[in-house]
C-alpha cells in the first residue's frame, strides 16, 4: 500500500461492483414503483384505459433502463480515464499535454453520459385534479441543457474530489509507511474497510437524486468545489507565482497574477452558476466567494512554501551530519595516515622517484581536503577545483601511456571568490572514469567547467567500452571497476536540497556515450 498499488490492484473490481449493484437495485426500484403506482391508481378507481393512454408515449426500457445502464457505463469509463491515465501522469509531469487530453476526454464522457440520462429518462408520477384526486398518471421529462451543463459539473467536481483524496492518501502512505509500517497499516485498513462500507451501503441503499444540485446536495458541491479552486491554485501560486518574485523582471509576476484572477473568477462564476442552474441570482455572492479563493490559495501556497523550505533544510542539516559521521567514521586515526604518507614522500624523493611522490603529494591533498573541507556547508570553488585536478591526475598515473585513452580537461578558473557546496563535480567524474575507461579498447573522457558571472555549467563527457565478461579480460582487472563512488542518485537529491529551481541537470546516455551536463546558479 505504500505507494498506492495495492489499492489500485483491486480498486477497479470494487468500484464497478459497486456501480453494477447500485444501478441492478435501481432498475429494480424502479420496476416496482411503476407497478406500484399503477396499482395506486387503479385502486383509486383510475381506469386501466385511462393511465395506459397516459403511459403510451413511456417505454420503460428506453426511459429508464437504457440511460441509467449508459450513464454508468460512461461515467465509469470517464473515472477509469481520469484515474488511471490523466492523475498519475499530471502527478509526474504537470505540463504533459497527453495527461490533459486525457483529462479533457474524462470531461468529455462526463458531460456525455449526463447528456444521454437527462436526454432520454422520463419519469411517471400521479395526475391530480383541482382537489388533489387521482385521475391517472402522468410522464414528464427534466431535460434542460442548464441542467445537463449542471450536472455534469457536479459529477466531475465529484469524481476530482475523490481524485484528490486518493492521491493525498498515497502521499500520506509514501511519508508515513515508512516510518510506522505496522501502525499505518492497521490504520490503513481501517479506513479503507470504513470506505468500503459505506460505499456498499450506499449502494444497497441510498439513491442519488434526480437532480444533483438540490437542496441535499447543493451547499455540499458548493464548499468541495471551492476547496478544489482553493487546491488548484495554490499548486498554480506555489508553482509559478512564488518563484516569479525573485526574477529581476517583473512582468512574469503580473502574468502569472492576472491568471490567478482570471482562473479564480472563471471558476467561481462557472460554480455559482451550477448552483443556481445557471440563472445567477445574487451574483454579488460571485465576489465574495472569490476573494475567499484567492485569499485561501495565496495563504495556503506560502503555508507550503515555509513548510518546504523546513523540510529541505531540516534534509539539508541530517544529511550533512550523517556525511560528517560517515566521514568520521573513515577517518581512522588520520594523524598516523598523514604520517605514513609524508614518510613515503620523503622515502620516494631520496630514492629519485619522483613520479610516486608526485601521486603522494596529490593523494594528501585529497585526503585534507575530505578530511577538513568536505565537512563545510560552502567551500571555494578554487578548492573544488584542486581535488578534481588531483584526481584526474591520479587517475592519468595508474593508466599505462600505451593504452588508447583520450583525457581532454578543460577548466576554467574563477576570478572571483565562488562559493558551492562540496563534491558537487567529482561524482560525475568519478562516474566517467568508473565507466568510460577501458584498458584493452580506445575510449575517451572530456571534461569541462565554464563559468559566467551567475552559473557554473560542467560537463563530463566519455565512451562507453564493452566490458568482457572473460575472467581473463584486462577490464576484469580494472580497479575502478569494483568502485562503488558517491553515486548520481545521491548527486541528484543533494541538489534538489541545496540548489532547489537553482540547477540543471541533464543526462543523456546511449550504448556508445554517456553526457552529463550540469548547470548551477551560484550567485
Amino acid at each position: 500500500m505504500r505507494n498506492g498499488q495495492s489499492i489500485r490492484r483491486y480498486e477497479l473490481i470494487f468500484v464497478v461492483s459497486v456501480t453494477v449493484l447500485y444501478v441492478v437495485r435501481r432498475l429494480l426500484e424502479e420496476v416496482d414503483r411503476i407497478d406500484g403506482l399503477v396499482g395506486s391508481a387503479a385502486g383509486n378507481g383510475v381506469a386501466p384505459a385511462t393511465f395506459w393512454r397516459h403511459l403510451g408515449s413511456y417505454d420503460h426500457t428506453l426511459h429508464t433502463n437504457v440511460p441509467l445502464i449508459a450513464g454508468a457505463c460512461l461515467l465509469l469509463g470517464a473515472w477509469y480515464v481520469l484515474h488511471q491515465l490523466a492523475a498519475p501522469a499530471l502527478q509526474r509531469q504537470p505540463d504533459d499535454p497527453r495527461a490533459w487530453l486525457y483529462a479533457v476526454l474524462a470531461g468529455v464522457m462526463i458531460l456525455t453520459a449526463v447528456f444521454i440520462y437527462h436526454y432520454m429518462r422520463l419519469y411517471v408520477r400521479y395526475q391530480h385534479d383541482e382537489s388533489g384526486r387521482v385521475i391517472g398518471l402522468a410522464v414528464y421529462s427534466l431535460y434542460r441543457k442548464r441542467l445537463v451543463l449542471a450536472d455534469a459539473i457536479g459529477v466531475g467536481i465529484i469524481l476530482t474530489a475523490y481524485e484528490a483524496a486518493f492521491g493525498y492518501y498515497t502521499f500520506l502512505a509514501r511519508r508515513i509507511a515508512g516510518e510506522s509500517e505496522g501502525h499505518f497499516r492497521i490504520v490503513s485498513f481501517l479506513l479503507l474497510m470504513g470506505v468500503s462500507v459505506l460505499a456498499t451501503s450506499f449502494a444497497l441503499t441510498g439513491n442519488l437524486p434526480p437532480v444533483l444540485w438540490r437542496a441535499g446536495l447543493r451547499d455540499g458541491l458548493l464548499m468541495l468545489g471551492l476547496v478544489l479552486e482553493i487546491l488548484f491554485l495554490q499548486a498554480y501560486i506555489y508553482r509559478y507565482v512564488l518563484p516569479a518574485l525573485k526574477a529581476p523582471q517583473l512582468s512574469g509576476l503580473f502574468v502569472h497574477i492576472a491568471a490567478v484572477l482570471l482562473l479564480a473568477v472563471t471558476a467561481t462564476t462557472i460554480l455559482w452558476g451550477a448552483s443556481t442552474n445557471f440563472y445567477y441570482y445574487a451574483s454579488d455572492t460571485i465576489i465574495s466567494f472569490t476573494a475567499v479563493v484567492v485569499v485561501g490559495a495565496v495563504t495556503s501556497a506560502y503555508l507550503r512554501r515555509v513548510l518546504t523550505r523546513e523540510n529541505q533544510l531540516l534534509q539539508t542539516q541530517v544529511s550533512a551530519k550523517s556525511a560528517e559521521l560517515a566521514s568520521l567514521r573513515a577517518q581512522i586515526n588520520p594523524h598516523f595516515l598523514f604520517n605514513a604518507l609524508n614518510s613515503l614522500y620523503a622515502t620516494a624523493l631520496k630514492e629519485n622517484s619522483e613520479k610516486t611522490a608526485d601521486g603522494i603529494q596529490k593523494l594528501g591533498d585529497m585526503m585534507r581536503f575530505m578530511l577538513q573541507e568536505n565537512n563545510r556547508d560552502r567551500i571555494p570553488l578554487n578548492k573544488e577545483v584542486e581535488y578534481l585536478r588531483n584526481y584526474i591526475e591520479l587517475q592519468r598515473m595508474r593508466i599505462d601511456p600505451t593504452h588508447d585513452i583520450d583525457i581532454r580537461v578543460t577548466i576554467q578558473e574563477p576570478v572571483r571568490a565562488i562559493y558551492l557546496a562540496p563534491m558537487m563535480l567529482i561524482p560525475f567524474v568519478e562516474n566517467a572514469f568508473k565507466h568510460g575507461i577501458s584498458l584493452r579498447q580506445p575510449s575517451w573522457i572530456y571534461i569541462t567547467l565554464t563559468l559566467d558571472d551567475t552559473r557554473l555549467y560542467f560537463k563530463v563527457h566519455n565512451s562507453r567500452p564493452v566490458r568482457s565478461t572473460d575472467p581473463a579480460s584486462a577490464d576484469r582487472h580494472d580497479p575502478e571497476e569494483d568502485r562503488s563512488g558517491v553515486g548520481l542518485d545521491n548527486v541528484r537529491k543533494r541538489l534538489d536540497l541545496i540548489y532547489p529551481g537553482r540547477h540543471q541537470l541533464a543526462i543523456q546516455q546511449s550504448d556508445q556515450d554517456y553526457f552529463v551536463s550540469l548547470t548551477l546558479v551560484y550567485w
